[in-house]
């Protein structure tokens, strides 16, 4: 399998002292990839400081999302698994979508099967999702939104 060179387009870089290319590969399942090439040092050297700036934001909200959701799973994690002991399947499904949404029942049943059970799940979908789990269990804990919209406002 080897990729081809579908479309390929050289620009003018923006600072005007060299150029840019566009490229466009397909390999033989369709899947598409893109890349640039930029042939200006000066050009390049920016494009370098971007993308670490980029990487360093990524990083920055993703402690912040992370140290919410430490605080979240330390505070709300067992008020939220409570709420689920001693429900059946059908019943925590229930709780959890309101009757309707997702999941549908057969992928919550699916979900709680291959999680090992009811709370082992529950455990999952609120770490997987704090902001949610939070939002349903009504709770508004000002250092953990705090966190959440701050992480938001990086851009």
């Amino acid at each position: 399998m080897s990729w081809e060179v579908m479309s390929s387009e050289t620009v003018v870089c923006r600072c005007g002292k060299g150029t840019v290319t566009h490229v466009m590969e397909m390999d033989d399942w369709n899947r598409v990839r893109n890349h640039t090439d930029i042939h200006c040092p000066d050009c390049r050297r920016k494009a370098a400081r971007e993308a670490d700036a980029e990487r360093r934001t990524e990083a920055k909200k993703e402690q912040l999302y992370e140290q919410a959701k430490q605080l979240a799973i330390k505070r709300y994690m067992r008020q939220w698994l409570d709420g689920y002991v001693g429900l059946t399947s059908k019943a925590a499904w229930e709780r959890y979508t309101g009757g309707s949404g997702y999941p549908a029942l057969g992928t919550f049943y699916k979900h709680v099967k291959d999680a090992g059970g009811v709370a082992d799940y529950m455990r999952w979908r609120f770490e997987g999702d704090i902001e949610d789990a939070l939002k349903k269990m009504a709770v508004r804990d000002q250092e953990i939104l705090d966190l959440l919209k701050e992480r938001k406002s990086l851009k």
